[in-house]
């Protein structure tokens, strides 16, 4: 390690400044003092530097600490700093902490106190402050010291002197990576040609529009490629991503992927070979999807992540002016999780920043996202990027102020086999007066006895929290823990050892959460609702706890849809040749639909002779699942977070959840739901037109993945939290479990092991990583050497590329040699996996395993798990029997259908026995809290006592008239409107249908949005709208949209019609022409008449006609109800012009479907009125 040490030595290499130290500043601050290692990094010279700050080791405060230091000196101003970093979370937590301690360091600096920190903080004159209460009464005493400070050494302090602006308005920019490049692209966007106001892919919508684009593609190509949809999508995503970090030249990609197939072309008996020239020779397809790809991102005005990094990158390599204004205006440089950029985020850095005062801090042993493009080679290789003159200064900080002593020796241990050349990573130090902590480890016999030990070890540490809370350490915060995994596999197992100890818990990340109880109910119902065929979700739903269908009912119901596939929409038998072939083909089993077979039972009459062999119990339950799910098909269209709040409460979940002790209180009882809804509310704003199908395809790679991360969350008091260990990073807890330490699950069994052999894999030579991968090596002509004899020749090239370890070659051929290095190279990241889990700990970490977890053979434990056992000195985990496999029996015996309480029926019996007997005695009083809750539900079921409004818009007739109450509560107690896309489209619809007419409407009111939001244009919206992230898309979504509906208008009867008014709105009081009616209750209608004709090919009869760009209504009930707007402006247009009733037309025209709905019903006003006083008397 190099660098300056010492105070002596402050400032060293900056011109000028005050020579303050860093350690004046943290006791003017009252902060402990850095420590030497920690100093130097403060003080450091402005040029490139690095700095290896290991786990908890304090980086965050070293770095606001340094920009502290620059700023009290003078060395630079506040506004010439830049910090980046991954995360918003992250940026704002350091750009918080350097205002605050910037805000202190002002009051020195208002008062004059600056020159003289050394001697103030020397001599003692700030202890009163650091002797003060923390909070306000510090800053008080700070104040008041500091005033007599400035009054003692005549520094000219005038309280009354205004801070100046720089004080207030002018600080350092902290941001992230992807902001600030961003934030360069939309300044200079023109030099390159891009549009400045683009939207950005989260990972959810950049799946999405890569599937979108190979479901779409008709290469026939695709059909060589003998992969599963989804690796064929992954790969498009991945080459895709892969090409814009590395800036990979496709057409080399293709280049050197033919030739490499060609090379192996006489050696492809072999499987191996075969394989990867199969692989190779796909490449050139993948990189048409991915151009496709690429089209279709420009087409919809988005980008990648990487697109705009990439946008950065060739602005400051092409203009030399704005490479000079960003280096003036960011003169020092601060790079956080350095170990986790990109190639391409490094390049661009580099280019911006080489040679000045740039200092990046990471941890190369906490580089664990290499599959979302990070390079655990930029740590090593930062000298020769950043530096073009001498080697950048080495620093480290390995002091860990987060972990005991036992966890540090755990970490380091694990650390060793990391070392590696060109950067010395030291191991981690304990802080000073560091505890000792404790380490403990499990390996049992089966999964769940481990998953039983974790539960058990939690309740032993929380309650030992809770004795030294109570006892010597009051007013301790409460206890936190985490479990973390490898992948999420058996997230649920340990989730329900936890419940069974009545531990609260939490599962974080959407892969976790789709493996939990209610959320699979849910995602099972929307895949009923959705997809006919999804038999399996639909048998779960069945003979789950809400439906409770028995096994004989359910084989019944199968035997009726296998009936139901050999007979015609009639219920007719088919053709004995026909259901011959349905029985041969290989689509039998998908010909019976059981999601049929229940619509029948729900449909016909309980005498009906399908379905004698179900019993009446069990017609009773499927017919009952069967209405649930029409109701909640005819809900589809609805915006799908409400959707998914419906099927809650349709499975009743909501009840189930706060009935179920082992949830914890009925306030967190359905967290897992509520943080589901959250997956999916962030998926949405991804994808404007997000529907049920692509939802549920989402769902699909997120359930077959681990790589993608929870969000960010902090870690919750009183809860335990479980999650991967990808999603743990920069996080910490009291305790932690780290689970499933054994071989194939942490370490992960490597399942690719081809390198660039694999489908849809850059060449590792066009990578900008590619100095610290594995390099492929094969030279037959070498390998043949003198051989003359063909046959030879051939076999010694055969098996210099594909032999497997002999005794002369005991490295195997090329291709062996080539995977085992690259299986190695994959498997250093699992190291750092299990280092960054162990270090998450603060006091207490177990580290377990177990022998079995259904597979056929025993685990073996992980290496990381024998090396954490040396260190503690234990005895080393015995092996058991092979055969001895407790999940490998006959199996066990259980009653049909499941139990739902389980292990819970006999306490559930006991409270419902208890609460039944003080029913019976007269003897049950509601507590407080619920008589104020029984009082609220009775208030809600009586529904308001306010009045109808005295303005009733048109469109709201209907509402009223069919559910007077709700409508009259959604007025008084309103909910916020969204800004619905399809309203949006209408509105712009309708302007044009005006602006083209060459007639002039009434113009808009303010309120005009809130008369006329049809219900049938709201429930078409699929999600909800993120406008600072889908701007552009949605703009050119619109677009597209309404010149659709344009060309369709334009074809239509009224294309080539004038009309005589446009956008009128007449008011008129309803029944106020009544003889019968009591005009002080009468109410005004609002009626907007979209347009109106007169007809000449009809008489010149008047006809009304209302744009719908909304759904269409699907049953007659629906129908109805639309037209009672049309009768209302059929009744206004008549009481303002005149024109008998009998002779104006009225018609709805849902532009979309290109439908019209005609209104042959002539409503008297006394009909209208009556149905509105009879709505109002019911309600």
């Amino acid at each position: 390690m190099t660098g300056v040490s010492g105070p002596e030595r402050s400032g060293a290499g900056w011109s000028g400044g005050a020579g303050i130290s860093a350690t004046d500043i943290a006791a003017a601050l009252g902060q402990p003092s850095p420590t030497p290692a920690q100093q130097r990094v403060i003080e450091a010279p402005p040029e490139p530097a690095l700095v290896v700050a290991g786990a908890g080791s304090g980086k965050t405060e070293t770095m606001s600490g340094r920009v502290v230091w620059l700023v009290a000196n003078g060395h630079v101003r506040r506004d010439e700093i830049l910090g980046l970093t991954f995360t918003r979370k992250a940026a704002g937590e350091l750009a918080e902490r350097i205002a605050h301690r910037l805000a202190v360091i002002d009051e020195y600096g208002r008062r004059g106190l600056l020159p003289h920190l050394p001697e103030i903080v020397a001599d003692g004159s700030l202890r009163r402050v650091d002797e003060a209460v923390p909070g306000r009464q510090r800053e008080l005493v700070r104040a008041h010291v500091l005033d007599e400070l400035a009054a003692h050494r005549g520094t000219g302090w005038d309280p009354v002197t205004p801070r100046a602006a720089e004080d207030l308005m002018i600080r350092p920019r902290v941001s992230t990576y992807n902001a600030f490049a961003d934030g360069i692209v939309r300044e200079h966007a023109a030099r390159i040609g891009r549009d400045p106001d683009v939207a950005m892919l989260s990972q959810a919508a950049s799946w999405m529009l890569a599937r979108e684009v190979v479901l779409r593609s008709d290469l026939p190509e695709l059909e060589n490629i003998d992969f599963a949809l989804g690796t064929v999508i992954d790969a498009v995503q991945r080459l895709a991503g892969d090409a814009l970090d590395h800036r990979v030249d496709l057409d080399r990609a293709e280049h050197i992927a033919r030739d490499q197939a060609l090379a192996f072309e006489p050696y492809r008996g072999n499987a191996d070979v075969e394989k990867a020239a199969v692989n190779l020779l796909s490449l050139p397809t993948l990189t048409r999807l991915v151009r496709d790809y690429i089209a279709e991102k420009q087409r919809r005005g988005v980008l990648d992540f990487a697109d705009q990094v990439g946008g950065a990158y060739d602005i400051v390599e092409s203009a030399p002016d704005v490479r000079a204004e960003l280096r003036e205006q960011h003169r020092v440089v601060l790079l956080d999780e350095y170990q986790d950029t990109s190639v391409i985020q490094t390049r661009f850095l580099a280019e911006l920043f080489r040679d000045s005062a740039v200092m990046a801090v990471g941890d190369p042993h906490q580089s664990i996202y290499g599959w979302r493009g990070a390079s655990a080679d930029n740590l090593y290789a930062f000298s020769r990027t950043f530096s073009s003159t001498a080697a950048a200064q080495t620093y480290s900080l390995m002091t860990s102020w987060r972990n005991d002593r036992g966890i540090l020796g755990i970490a380091n241990r694990v650390l060793e086999p990391l070392q590696r050349p060109g950067l010395d990573v030291p191991p981690l130090e304990p802080r000073p007066g560091a505890g000792e902590g404790t380490v403990t480890i499990e390996y049992p016999f089966t999964v769940d006895e481990e998953a039983s030990a974790v539960a058990e070890w939690f309740a032993e540490r929380r309650a030992a929290h809770d004795a030294r809370s109570a006892g010597e350490s009051p007013g301790a915060k409460p206890h936190t823990g985490a479990i973390l995994f490898r992948s999420k596999r058996h997230m649920q197992t340990f989730a329900a050892a936890l419940a069974a100890r009545g531990i609260p818990h939490r599962i974080l990340g959407l892969g976790g959460l789709l493996a939990t109880p209610e959320v699979v109910d849910v995602v099972s119902t929307l895949r009923v609702v959705h997809d006919p065929t999804a038999g399996s979700a639909l048998i779960r739903l069945l003979t789950g706890p809400r439906f409770g269908v028995g096994v004989a009912d359910m084989a019944a119901l199968y035997d009726l849809g296998r009936t139901l596939s050999e007979r015609d929409p009639a219920m007719a038998p088919l053709p004995e040749e026909v259901r011959a072939r349905l029985r041969s083909s290989r689509g039998a089993d998908e010909a019976v639909s059981i999601i049929d077979a229940v619509d029948v039972v729900r449909a016909v009459r309980d005498d009906y002779r399908l379905l004698e062999s179900i019993t009446p119990d069990g017609r009773a339950r499927v017919r009952a699942a069967g209405e649930m799910l029409e109701r909640l098909r005819r809900a589809s269209s609805q915006p799908i977070p409400e959707l998914i709040r419906l099927v809650e409460l349709e499975l009743r979940l909501d009840i189930e959840l706060a009935a179920n002790e082992t949830r914890g209180p009925a306030r967190v009882a359905a967290t897992q739901l509520r943080a589901f809804a959250d997956e999916v509310r962030a998926f949405l704003a991804a994808d404007e037109r997000g529907s049920i199908g692509s939802l549920l395809a989402w769902l699909d790679k997120a359930e077959s993945t681990d790589e993608l991360m929870p969000r960010p969350e902090p870690p919750e008091a009183g809860v335990v939290q479980l999650l991967t260990i990808h999603g743990s990073k920069g996080l910490e807890w009291d305790a932690v479990a780290v689970v499933r330490l054994v071989i194939d699950e942490l370490p992960s069994r490597v399942s690719d092991t081809s390198g660039w052999f694999g489908l849809g894999v850059v060449p590792f030579a066009l990578r900008g990583d590619r100095d610290a991968l594995p390099r492929f090596e094969w030279d037959p002509v070498e390998a043949m050497g003198d051989e003359a004899d063909p046959v030879k020749r051939q076999k010694l090239a055969q098996a210099s590329l594909s032999g497997g370890a002999t005794k002369a070659n005991p490295r195997g051929g090329a291709i062996k040699r080539f995977k085992d290095a690259y299986r190695t190279y994959q498997q250093q990241e699992e190291r750092r996996l299990a280092y960054v889990a162990v270090t998450r700990a603060r006091t207490d970490l177990l580290l377990s395993g177990a022998h079995w977890a259904g597979q056929k053979s025993p685990r073996t434990p992980s290496p990381y798990l024998v090396e954490a056992i040396e260190v503690q000195g234990l005895d080393e985990v015995e092996a058991v029997d092979p055969d001895d496999n407790p999940y490998d029996g006959p199996g066990s015996t259980l009653r049909w259908p499941l139990d739902p309480l389980g292990a819970r029926r006999e306490v559930v019996s006991a409270a419902a026995a208890a609460v039944d007997d003080a029913a019976r005695r007269g003897t049950a009083e509601p507590s407080v809290e619920l008589a104020r809750l029984l009082a609220e539900r009775a208030a809600r079921q009586r529904g308001t006592d306010a009045d109808a409004p005295t303005r009733v818009p048109a469109s709201r007739f209907k509402d009223y008239v069919t559910d007077f109450s709700g409508t009259l509560s959604s007025i008084v107690r309103p909910m916020p409107e969204r800004p619905y896309r399809q309203t949006r489209l209408g509105t712009l619809f309708h302007a044009w249908v005006e602006q083209r007419s060459e007639l002039v409407g009434v113009g808009s009111r303010p309120d005009e949005a809130l008369w006329e939001l049809d219900e049938d244009e709201i429930a078409s919206e699929p999600a909800q709208a993120t406008v600072e992230t889908r701007e552009g898309a949605a703009a050119t979504a619109d677009a597209a949209d309404l010149a659709a509906l344009q060309a369709t208008f334009e074809r239509s009867e009224w294309g080539g019609l004038q009309p005589i008014a446009v956008e009128i709105e007449i008011d008129f009081a309803l029944g106020a022409g009544l003889p019968s009616s009591e005009v002080a209750g009468s109410h005004i209608v609002i009626c907007k008449l979209d347009a109106v004709y007169r007809r000449a090919d009809r008489g010149g009869r008047i006809e009304i006609v209302d744009w719908k760009t909304g759904k269409a209504p699907r049953t007659a009930d629906e129908r109805e109800e639309r037209m009672l707007q049309l009768a209302l402006y059929r009744l206004a247009y008549h009481r303002r012009f005149d024109v008998p009733l009998e002779d104006i037309d009225v018609a709805l025209y849902y532009v979309a479907d290109d439908l019209i709905i005609r209104g042959d019903r002539v409503y008297s006003e006394e009909e209208l009125f009556q149905r509105w006083s009879a709505a109002r008397a019911a309600r």
